[in-house]
């Protein structure tokens, strides 16, 4: 029998990287990851998982008369052009409808239809069991600190970009 000690996991070598870019490959991981577990837990309702997010923002929005697109667009970060084609599957597929807004007729709203709602919150009903899955091993504690670091990088990220915004914008 051989009796030398094991050697050590060898260490992924993003592991190793120390930030900025070690992190930020990281989190590009965590997002590959997310996609995985997003597209795993649409399956089951049958649509893309960014047609299920304009979903279950406008379900969870309440705006029962519904949204300005571009406000839409902002809250489930999607450009004008890629949100107008998510709405098409959508409104073609009768889960939400185009209103015209009544206190500006150049504008459209978009609401939830009762189908829509259906389908979003049976979304959620398979979503939220694959999300217990991937964390119930990590202690609440733990996942304190990693939302609230998460929460202060998203809102580095989000003055990042209004101030490339304006930047761009100048030039």
């Amino acid at each position: 029998m051989d009796r030398r000690p094991l050697s050590p996991e060898p260490v992924a070598p993003y592991l190793s990287v120390p930030p900025p870019r070690g992190l930020f490959t990281r989190l590009a991981r965590v997002a590959l990851h997310l996609t995985r577990l997003q597209e795993e837990s649409i399956l089951e309702i049958d649509l893309r998982y960014s047609d299920y997010t304009v979903l279950a923002t406008l379900q969870k929005e309440g705006a029962k008369d519904g949204l300005p697109v571009s406000r839409l667009a902002d809250l489930v970060l999607r450009p004008m052009g890629s949100i107008t084609q998510i709405l098409d599957r959508l409104a073609k597929d009768k889960l939400v409808e185009r209103i015209p807004d009544p206190r500006d007729r150049r504008m459209v709203l978009i609401a939830i239809t009762e189908e829509g709602t259906r389908v979003a919150l049976r979304g959620a009903k398979v979503y939220d069991p694959i999300q217990a899955r991937v964390l119930e091993g990590i202690e609440p504690h733990e996942l304190g600190e990693v939302d609230h670091a998460i929460r202060r990088l998203l809102k580095a990220l989000e003055e990042d970009q209004e101030n490339a915004g304006e930047l761009w914008a100048r030039k």
